[in-house]
């Protein structure tokens, strides 16, 4: 404590000075927190369905291009799949994107339908109602229940599908949509397979279904979701900016401060201060600062965040906050390490000098 008893008096003396620099660390700690909650809640709207997935690996169709909806794979296929040494389980995945007509009314909802076997490892965990029990039977992700439906509702699709809502999830959407999962004994038209393959690698199961077919993981499926990777390419861009500006704003204003106090760094020394004492003293601010600047940042996002509607696509998670707020105290280190240049060269007499004059 002793240490950083200059660090802490300078604070206190020239409180004006310092609230200005903070409240700036506040807002951009603040911005970056937002826009990074605003990416992981568009991402998690997209693709958080093929996130969810509880697979090892998925099985497409090699022209696909990893895009399941141009991928089309047949039961023949699956059959060959399923007699390979390395499938612990196999399971089909069709996926359509339709319009669903609410209990027979003029409402409509647009969703995506995950169509698999019965008792498929791909069928989520309900979060409410029941499992499904039937080919008429359904769950859906709870975010259609903002839009009105409940448990016992029916949708239809087109002219001739019913189907009855008997549970809803968690996390289950799909291009900005939510998923309705049904099932079906033999779908017709399959997109993928998902598969449990134990200990097997991802390179042996290539070698051994052949070329016709591509083998890749759930991060990599998320590519072929039609612009997935530009719309998280957008916002870690913004990102990674204002890192940058964060850094050269800190940079300029803890120069500018320690130009200013050159010459009591130079008296100081005269004194028979340390360089490394006022080093440590400089860099004491910057912690001090900077962590209850973050602080300040975390629980104001925070708050932000519980005012947004239910519907936007806003998710924060402690992890990722942790991450953020130490990749900001980073850079704001790396931003005041210019200003040590300037304790290090100060000559003792000419300071003295200087403060005379």
């Amino acid at each position: 404590m002793r240490k950083l008893f200059l660090a802490i008096r300078e604070l206190f003396y020239s409180k004006l000075r310092y609230i200005l620099i903070g409240l700036i660390m506040v807002l951009v700690a603040s911005l970056i927190f937002i826009i990074s909650g605003l990416a992981k809640g568009l991402s998690a709207d997209n693709a958080s369905a093929i996130q969810e997935l509880q697979a090892d690996y998925v099985i497409l169709d090699s022209d696909a291009e990893m895009d399941m909806t141009k991928s089309f794979v047949s039961r023949s296929n699956m059959q060959q799949i399923e007699q390979t040494d390395s499938m612990k389980e196999v399971n089909s995945l069709s996926i359509q994107m339709r319009n669903a007509t609410v209990n027979g009314t003029d409402k409509n909802e647009d969703v995506s339908i995950f169509i698999t076997e019965p008792e498929s490892m791909l069928l989520p965990i309900v979060a409410e109602g029941n499992a499904i029990n039937s080919t008429n039977e359904v769950i859906v992700d709870q975010s259609l229940k903002r839009e009105g439906i409940q448990l016992g509702d029916t949708l239809t699709f087109g002219e001739d599908k019913e189907v009855k809502v008997v549970g809803f999830t968690t996390e289950q959407r799909y291009s900005h949509t939510p998923v309705v999962f049904m099932t079906s004994e033999k779908p017709e038209k399959m997109n993928a397979f998902v598969v449990n393959s134990g200990e097997a690698s991802l390179t042996s199961i290539q070698d051994e279904i052949g070329s016709n077919y591509e083998v890749v993981t759930n991060g990599e499926l998320l590519k072929g979701i039609p612009s997935y990777s530009q719309e998280q390419a957008s916002l870690n861009m913004m990102i990674v900016f204002l890192y940058v500006i964060a850094a050269f704003v800190l940079a300029a204003f803890f120069y500018v401060i320690t130009l200013q106090k050159r010459d009591q760094f130079g008296v100081l020394k005269a004194l028979g201060a340390k360089t490394a004492y006022l080093i440590r003293s400089v860099i004491g601010q910057v912690l001090i600062i900077s962590v209850l600047c973050i602080g300040i940042g975390v629980g104001l996002t925070y708050g932000i965040g519980a005012a947004f509607p239910a519907d936007m696509p806003f998710k924060l998670s402690p992890i990722g906050m942790l991450q953020s707020s130490m990749l900001i105290l980073a850079v704001s280190l790396v931003g005041a390490l210019i200003s040590l240049v300037q304790v290090i060269k100060i000559d003792p007499i000419e300071a003295i000098e200087g403060a005379g004059k």
